[in-house]
């Protein structure tokens, strides 16, 4: 064996089945590269035949039988069962290597072309070969009518929130109304000529808002602007007042993000957590700062969880538990508190004798812990506490693949800033991505589902109150914490052993829960795609928030911009006049089609190489599927290898012409003059006439045609099920106000007016008298004039009472007071109504009218 030396590709076997065997493996292990084997193939025979003549001089030929009457070397054959045969267990040895090493070769040539598929280092033949293997783009474009379906989307989405809202205010009216008994059928009467009086009133205060043309394509500029560029929103939030946070995060996140219906709109809204997050971490010592400190963060992931993703994982994951474990069940108590269960034993012992307990009612804590009696009930409500836990820790822990991407993404962010700016350890990171993902995701829905609208079922006190124990324990649990001897954590301390059994698991969940890629790989949306939108974005925007949004920024101007001279956002707000003055009466909604102001100056650099390569590559694949597939030379390196795209567009201009195809010659005429521009500007490059770059474009094209297809059918189908399911929810909605309305009207039936013959003639009473009663608080009127002053108070439009002051005869001034308005600031608990020259006492006022206005008082 000394002085035979054999290389990788040359060795064979000296066996028929493995040679063929292993002449099948090198032939089938690509699909792609089947043009260049053709030129490899008389190497390879030429290579055995002169290894076969080397083993023989080596004396390797002895154990081979050799039929030359076929050909000079015949077929060979091989002792291989004969184990008296020479060199027998080497010649095994080998054949077994060789096995393997053809299947590492085909393991290693596989992995290469995967690789080669993804990064699209494909050559021109190779590309060609995909595009035979897939449909020409004969179905229908699907982008419009996906546009088109989320536009109608978010405007039903805003019809039913306006529903709700509309249903909300007339729950509350009602109650108040019942409340202070007060005349319903006003309240309907209201409600039917408020219209009349909105249009009446409409001359002279609640004007029709019109846009003109320069108003709207700037304020078209604005909201593009602040979608696509996201460090003005996360500057923003952190500077607007606590009381317009709610309001501005929803306009955010449902105006211009929508419910999440597009990779675009969740790539842009990642975008504004990034950043959001990187500000907020900067102004911390350390990541456990981020749950100390009251931060915008943890309002804006609320907010963003509530969206259709987190509802949705919240709904299918939590609900069935929360239903089957706690809700359906009237019986369960989980209450830990020792001191609490001996009360309540007194209480019940109390109730079922009708004699005073005789269980000592100043025990100690310590001492009631000891009781028997007490650890009997404690001890099996903590094993069920402990049961319900290991079911939603359970479905919290296997369904990590379904919780919403974004959510992930998110803590992903948190932990990676953690590191890099406070060298945090694991531990310390894990509880602040523990507090975002179960505190302010999960547990939110745990304790309240009705509010987050997951059970339709009503939830009784003992249920609540078992909920906020299991969700204490999870919580802690999510934040690897255990229960402390103190305050009310003392009784939760028999779970600590649970705790503590899970907390390698809760460690690896939180490290796996951030393992995902970047958002421009997972949704594969990228900065770069707004300059090739086939279509507009469109939000649906009302112009109440217009004008918030616009009095925002001009408040706020100084501190947003990014630029000291000529600054986007400060442009545009120049182009503006002042912000609309909106009043409920005129407040309506617009579709705005979002569009870049600054494209032209971005196009100037790159954006006319954008719309240049979008349409070549577009002609580029429509030449390459009319044309003879490219078969490659063999050349001398690896430089000499790759395309010269100019040569193969000339040749399908000769194609074309030899063809009868004029249109083929003249789009490959059109690509060659799109190269050259693109190259003059700089977009791409060439070395050779072989623009590698643009040909690796191409073949990413190709590859991910049908993906892309695919997710547009999705897309459509998922859009068209979603908006489907909204118009029943309006349905719901429009039968709840139909349902509220009926119920007025038999309200009716028992309520009106005290004296019907007086309601039409002002009721008069003095000043000295709404004084005395407590009517009056302050007053600018002279204190000669309070003995001849008078009020004259009628109510000509329901709910609206106007009040004349007269001194003697002469008529001093005018007011109106709503009764909506006095019934709001008594429920809110505001006490004065502060007019122009006078001060009234909310409740007082209301009596003052209940009872001279209103019957059965």
């Amino acid at each position: 064996m000394e002085g035979l030396e054999i290389e990788d590709e040359d060795v064979i076997l000296l066996d028929e089945d493995d040679d063929s065997s292993s002449s099948s493996t090198i032939n089938n292990s690509s699909n792609i590269k089947n043009n260049n084997n053709n030129t490899n193939n008389s190497n390879d025979d030429s290579n055995k035949v002169t290894l076969m003549t080397s083993l023989r001089e080596k004396g390797w030929g002895s154990g081979m039988l050799v039929d030359k009457e076929k050909n000079q070397y015949g077929t060979i054959k091989s002792y291989k069962d004969d184990k008296s045969s020479p060199w027998f267990e080497e010649r095994q040895v080998i054949a077994t290597l060789y096995k393997a090493r053809v299947l590492l070769h085909e393991m290693i040539y596989t992995k290469m072309n995967q690789e080669r598929l993804l990064s699209g280092n494909l050559c021109v033949g190779e590309i060609q070969s995909l595009l035979n293997t897939q449909k020409e783009d004969v179905e229908t474009d699907w982008i419009a009518e996906i546009q088109e379906l989320k536009r109608n989307m978010v405007a039903e989405i805003r019809r039913n929130h306006l529903l709700e809202r509309d249903v909300n205010k007339l729950d509350k009216r009602i109650a108040l109304l019942i409340k202070h008994r007060s005349n319903i059928k006003d309240l309907l009467l209201e409600q039917n000529k408020g219209k009349k009086d909105k249009k009446k009133k409409g001359d002279d205060k609640a004007e029709y808002i019109t846009l003109d043309q320069k108003q709207l394509e700037s304020y078209q500029n604005l909201f593009y602007l602040l979608q696509t560029e996201p460090h003005y929103l996360a500057k923003l939030v952190t500077l607007i007042q606590a009381d317009q946070m709610e309001d501005f995060l929803d306009t955010v996140f449902l105006t211009l993000f929508g419910d999440d219906f597009s990779p675009r709109e969740e790539f842009l809204i990642l975008s504004l957590f990034r950043l959001a997050i990187g500000q907020e971490m900067s102004r911390i010592k350390s990541a456990g700062d981020l749950l100390a400190v009251e931060s915008v963060v943890p309002k804006m992931i609320i907010t963003y969880t509530r969206r259709k993703q987190g509802h949705e994982f919240l709904k299918q994951i939590i609900a069935p538990i929360l239903e089957n474990n706690v809700v359906n069940a009237p019986d369960l108590n989980l209450e830990l508190n020792a001191v609490q269960v001996y009360q309540n034993m007194i209480s019940e012992q109390e109730i079922q004798t009708g004699a005073k307990s005789t269980l000592n009612r100043g025990l100690a804590e310590d001492q009631i812990i000891q009781l028997k009696e007490v650890q009997s009930i404690l001890e099996p409500r903590v094993e069920k506490c402990i049961q319900i836990c290991e079911r939603f820790f359970t479905g919290i822990i296997q369904s990590l693949n379904r919780l919403p991407y974004g959510i992930r993404w998110i803590c992903k962010q948190i932990q990676s800033i953690a590191q890099k700016n406070f060298d945090s350890k694991p531990d310390e990171i894990a509880k602040v991505i523990g507090y975002f993902v179960y505190y302010r995701f999960i547990n939110l829905a745990i304790v309240t589902p009705d509010a987050f609208e997951i059970l339709d079922k009503e939830l009784s006190i003992t249920s609540r109150k078992n909920l906020v124990n299991i969700a204490k324990v999870l919580q802690n649990l999510f934040t690897l914490k255990t229960f402390q001897n103190q305050g009310s954590e003392r009784w939760m301390q028999p779970l600590n052993k649970w705790i503590l059994s899970k907390t390698n698991i809760v460690r690896q969940y939180l490290e796996d829960l951030i393992q995902v890629t970047d958002p421009s790989e997972y949704l594969r949306v990228d900065k770069y795609n707004e300059l090739t939108l086939k279509l507009n974005p469109v939000v649906v925007i009302s112009l109440g928030e217009i004008s918030q949004t616009h009095r925002l920024l001009i408040a706020n101007l100084a501190a947003l911009k990014m630029k000291e001279k000529e600054d986007p956002l400060e442009l545009i707000l120049k182009a503006l006049p002042a912000p609309l003055e909106v009043v409920d009466e005129n407040d309506r909604e617009i579709q705005l089609t979002l569009i870049n102001r600054f494209k032209e100056n971005i196009e100037k650099e790159i954006s006319i190489s954008a719309s240049l390569l979008a349409e070549t590559k577009e002609l580029v694949i429509s030449v390459l599927r009319s044309i003879p597939i490219q078969q490659k030379q063999q050349q001398q390196n690896d430089d000499e290898k790759r395309d010269d795209l100019i040569s193969i567009l000339q040749n399908a201009i000769k194609h074309g012409k030899e063809t009868n195809n004029p249109q083929l010659s003249s789009n490959a005429e059109k690509i060659i003059n799109n190269l050259k521009k693109m190259e003059a500007e700089g977009s791409i490059q060439s070395e050779n006439n072989q623009y590698e770059g643009f040909i690796k474009v191409i073949a990413l094209e190709v590859i991910n045609r049908q993906e892309i297809r695919e997710q547009q059918r999705k897309e459509r189908m998922r859009l068209t099920i979603a908006l489907r399911d909204l118009r029943k929810h309006q349905s719901y909605l429009n039968d709840q106000i139909q349902h509220y309305t009926s119920y007025l009207k038999d309200v009716l039936l028992h309520y009106g007016p005290k004296d019907k013959k007086k309601s039409t003639k002002p009721m008069k009473i003095s000043f000295k008298e709404l004084t005395k009663k407590g009517v009056i608080v302050e007053s600018d009127i002279p204190k000669l004039s309070h003995g001849s002053t008078s009020f004259y108070i009628s109510s000509d439009a329901p709910g609206i009472f106007d009040i004349e002051a007269r001194i003697g005869v002469a008529s001093v001034g005018t007011l109106s007071l709503s009764l909506d308005d006095l019934l709001d600031k008594s429920s809110a608990g505001i006490p004065y109504l502060k007019l122009e020259n006078i001060v009234l006492d909310v409740n007082m006022t209301l009596h003052l009218l209940n009872r001279h206005f209103l019957k059965n008082i």
